[in-house]
């Protein structure tokens, strides 16, 4: 998840002239961003609802977030940054994430930004833990760009545009392990940083089909980073999980789930 394939990010750049400010002048950039946002708005309203309780209420009118923006880009100069850091609106897009910058009220009534990340499909993600007949858990060691580290986890990845959540599970598990799902178990589902993305991420349980299971990455998994797949008794888990060996967040949930619910 959160892979990008090989030139659509330079393509994608090429496409949406507000993803390179450089080329155009601070109000057209601004124009440009606080367009994309409003037919964000429009497309996917729930992402910008106001609860009545909410201390921090999204500001929509266009004065108010040039104003806003007025006032971050000032701050980012001020700190010898590109002015173009406080635009409000849709800041940065790829086929995977959009990464957007609201006007926001905050409390006690001080208007000012907030950057989120938001998926950029309508499709649910899902990572799945796989189980194999006797119980083993199946593990990948996946290299992640963002932290430059190793990971042990499970198989997850974003859905495509309309895709359901068991959908991607099946997809996603084909794709990192190579073998298709016997059966698929819904868990549960969690938000995997609820303080910078906006992404529910479905999680589940897959009885693998064993007779097509190999322990070595298929092609398009070692494409993806993952170098190795394991597969582990309960108390080799439980050792690796005391010793810190398995830190990511959604692997962490699906083993929870599974045991609160009695599927190991």
């Amino acid at each position: 998840m959160g892979r990008l394939r090989s030139g659509y990010a330079v393509q994608r750049w090429h496409r949406k002239p507000y993803q390179r400010g450089w080329t155009v002048g601070a109000a057209e950039r601004r124009a440009l961003r606080l367009a994309a946002y409003q037919k964000l708005v429009e497309d996917r309203p729930h992402l910008f609802t106001n609860p009545d309780d909410a201390p921090f209420r999204i500001l929509l009118d266009p004065a108010v977030q040039n104003q806003v923006a007025d006032a971050a880009a000032a701050s980012a100069r001020s700190q010898g940054l590109p002015e173009e850091f406080g635009d409000i609106g849709v800041v940065y897009q790829d086929r995977y994430v959009t990464v957007v910058r609201d006007a926001v009220l905050f409390p006690p009534g001080v208007p000012g930004a907030h950057v989120r990340i938001c998926p950029t499909s309508d499709g649910i993600g899902a990572a799945v833990l796989p189980v194999l007949e006797d119980q083993r858990t199946v593990l990948i060691h996946h290299f992640r760009h963002s932290d430059r580290q190793w990971h042990w986890e499970i198989p997850r990845g974003f859905g495509e545009p309309g895709e359901k959540g068991d959908s991607t599970a099946r997809r996603e598990v084909e794709e990192e392990l190579g073998c298709p799902v016997r059966e698929l178990v819904h868990l549960g589902a969690m938000e995997a940083d609820s303080g910078m993305a906006a992404t529910r991420t479905e999680l589940y349980l897959a009885r693998l089909d064993e007779a097509r299971f190999r322990l070595t990455p298929s092609g398009e998994a070692t494409r993806e980073g993952i170098s190795t797949v394991r597969a582990v008794d309960r108390v080799t888990l439980e050792e690796m999980l005391v010793q810190g060996q398995i830190t990511d967040s959604f692997t962490l949930s699906a083993l929870a789930f599974a045991r609160v619910r009695g599927r190991l």
